[in-house]
């Protein structure tokens, strides 16, 4: 159980950041995708934060719980002092971490995140927050298919459903383009189906009653949707490196004026990692975390299939970089050219930490 001695602080927030937040948020829509402790990392003042407190944006999903661990066990440890602030979604925190309302925060790798580097705002991705499969996220109606085995061997070839009406929760984020990866696999592109935005928990009866032929949902509402027969998952989870969806952001004007307590950060972070990737995510310790900060059914959640982190982490930039491509082809990028993932990853923080 989280202890009652930690004053974590969860809330909503709404950023009412004017021009910077319209240069972040241009072109996208809301949706993602997908502590404290006593001490004192150093703050030089400006225009970032609240003192010594770094103030960390998360979203109430299992794929945040690197960030719970970390506040919850590890901050003590290294001695700095977070704030955890519930957002409404991805582009919250990038926005909010964009213009320094946040230290850091999450994001779903979607083209807000790209938009804002090409707008040269201080925010960089500098470690994964979560991992998965696409195998794990894709799911088909249980009026198309009334079983896993079923649905494996529709999708098989799914050209016959072109025109067809498919779901992601929102425009330009991570879900997305794990859609058009899936959609590869089926023999269709983005550019054959009637494309719904639809938030997770109400594609659940969309599944059910054939109002959309797929989606992508992430965990637990997938697996909610097979205990209820409203759609199935046709592919098991692969036997490979999972892809990076989401990413730690940092303020990078409070990064470098505050390394140290950036590179603390980074050390809290990366022991968080390391527990997930040995322990797994799926412990009695981290369902209570999970339960605490999301209100999620533990015995769901056990059920579910389980994100991924790297304990080193470690992130294939090839991979992302298949991600900017396919926003690049959706038309959802500000800017005509891609821009090399080195720029927009900075694993400084995270190297300094690691002693790598």
């Amino acid at each position: 159980m989280i202890s009652s001695s930690k004053k974590t602080q969860r809330r909503l927030a709404f950023a009412a950041i004017g021009a910077a937040t319209a240069l972040v948020l241009a072109g996208c829509a809301e949706g993602d995708g997908l502590g404290n402790a006593a001490g004192g990392g150093e703050d030089e003042g400006g225009e970032n934060g609240g003192g010594d407190t770094i103030q960390i944006a998360y979203l109430a999903t299992g794929s945040s719980l690197p960030l719970f661990l970390m506040a919850e066990k590890y901050a003590d440890e290294v001695g700095i002092d977070v704030e955890m602030v519930e957002v409404s979604s991805g582009n919250d925190s990038i926005t909010g971490v964009a213009t320094g309302q946040y230290e850091t925060g999450f994001a779903g790798i979607g083209s807000a995140a790209y938009n804002a580097f090409a707008e040269d705002l201080p925010v960089r991705y500098v470690a994964p927050m979560h991992m998965g499969y696409v195998e794990d996220y894709f799911i088909l109606s249980s009026q198309v298919a009334g079983s896993a085995e079923e649905g494996a061997e529709i999708a098989e070839d799914m050209s016959d459903y072109a025109g067809e009406t498919f779901a992601v929760n929102g425009p330009g984020v991570v879900t997305e383009a794990v859609l058009g990866l899936a959609l590869e696999q089926v023999g269709l592109s983005m550019s054959d189906i009637n494309l719904e935005y639809i938030p997770f928990p109400d594609q659940v009866p969309a599944l059910a009653n054939g109002g959309i032929v797929g989606g992508i949902l992430s965990e637990p509402f997938p697996t909610q949707a097979e205990n209820n027969d409203a759609g199935y998952r046709p592919w098991s989870t692969p036997d490979e490196p999972p892809i990076p969806f989401t990413g730690i952001l940092f303020n990078t004007d409070w990064a470098e004026a505050n390394p140290d307590a950036a590179t603390d950060f980074m050390r809290a972070y990366a022991m968080a990692a390391e527990e997930l990737d040995t322990g797994g995510w799926d412990t009695p310790e981290m369902l209570d975390l999970i339960e605490q900060y999301t209100g999620a059914d533990p015995e769901i959640v056990a059920q579910s299939r389980q994100h991924h982190i790297h304990g080193d982490l470690t992130v294939d930039l090839a991979q992302v970089l298949e991600l900017q491509e396919f926003y690049m082809e959706q038309g959802s990028l500000n800017y005509d050219e891609l821009i090399p993932e080195e720029q927009i990853w900075d694993f400084s923080w995270r190297d300094a930490a690691l002693g790598n």
